[in-house]
């Protein structure tokens, strides 16, 4: 596993990347710079529990750690992590407002604009960074917690199938350099949930995706697409990061471990490129050109994605919001 060069990524580091389609590496962000996203977080769940509780839907209020109160939330109401997710739902067609919702706070806003992630982002694709929209948190409490099994399928929630990310991206990203920086958030091992890669497998370009029958919205690679390739484990402690490309055929495991593992994905392109998802708003992180585009108002972020919520929930925006069938052959499936 790779340690950081100084300023961003060495030139091995970027032929790693290269060769892979991925690249872990260490102590890329501290404990100091992940703690305003663990306090944060720990006001999200306060405010859900208090909100549960006086609805009736919990009867008492959790006990234990963050990762339990978590799993006790998720197991009175099984919509309740979309309030910690920092994507709107994924759903084409009529959305339910209600539950249509996210989590924009500033700490999350910070960890996006963090210097350290921006200046690996630039070794790849340079100077002039836009934060693409299509992010997740994904928070996977041990597999024995969740009782349902529809949250165990999801992949904010359980293991995700093999997937390459470019399968839910619409057209206008097709030429975008995307490059993914997944934060562990905790430590992610083989045992907790880790993710999990295909080496050289963005070489190969798109590949076939199937429906999942389970849950329409996470397509998945058949398995006689992947046959016979190696698969390589990519575990990172607390505050290490994985770069990705968005062709890598990669996966996460099931948590069979006692805690919750947590992790975050944050994806970047170029200034002008298409994001892949319209409906969602993009902003310039970094740029060497144009310094003065650069946003930094945690307030004009939220209320872009406040913006964007109210089109989406209004039909006002009448489009797709993500690809789920353009990849799919059902001669495979």
């Amino acid at each position: 596993m790779a340690g950081l060069g100084v300023g961003g990524l060495s030139a091995d580091q970027l032929d790693e990347l290269d060769r892979n389609g991925f690249l872990a590496i260490t102590g890329l962000l501290t404990d100091e710079d992940l703690a305003p996203v663990h306090d944060e977080y720990e006001r999200i769940l306060d405010g859900r529990v208090d909100r549960l509780l006086a609805d009736g839907t919990l009867s008492e209020r959790p006990g234990g750690g963050f990762g339990d109160r978590y799993s006790a939330v998720l197991a009175a109401d099984p919509l309740s992590h979309r309030w910690f997710n920092i994507s709107l739902p994924l759903i084409n067609g009529p959305v339910d407002a209600e539950s249509y919702v996210m989590h924009c706070g500033p700490a999350v806003f910070d960890l996006m604009r963090h210097p350290a992630i921006l200046d690996v982002v630039e070794s790849v694709i340079g100077p002039e960074i836009a934060s693409n929209p299509v992010q997740q948190m994904r928070m996977k409490p041990p597999v024995d917690a969740v009782a349902d099994e529809s949250l165990r399928l999801h992949s904010n929630i359980g293991m995700t199938t093999w997937h390459q990310d470019i399968v839910a991206l619409l057209p206008d990203a097709d030429d975008t350099r995307i490059v993914t920086v997944w934060v562990a958030l905790t430590d992610a091992f083989v045992d907790n949930g880790c993710l999990v890669s295909i080496p050289g497998s963005h070489r190969l370009g798109p590949q076939v995706h199937c429906a999942n029958e389970d849950l329409a919205s996470e397509p998945y690679v058949p398995p006689a697409v992947l046959a016979g390739m190696k698969e390589q484990p990519l575990p990172v402690r607390r505050g290490g990061v994985v770069l990705f490309d968005k062709l890598n055929a990669h996966r996460s495991l099931p948590n069979h471990s006692g805690s919750m593992r947590w992790s975050m994905d944050l994806r970047y392109n170029p200034i002008g490129q298409g994001s892949g998802r319209p409906a969602f708003p993009t902003f310039v992180a970094r740029s060497e050109r144009q310094p003065e585009s650069v946003l930094e108002d945690f307030e004009a972020w939220k209320a872009m994605w406040d913006d964007a919520r109210e089109a989406i929930v209004s039909g006002a925006y009448p489009d797709r919001i993500f690809e789920d069938v353009r990849w799919n052959d059902q001669v495979a499936c």
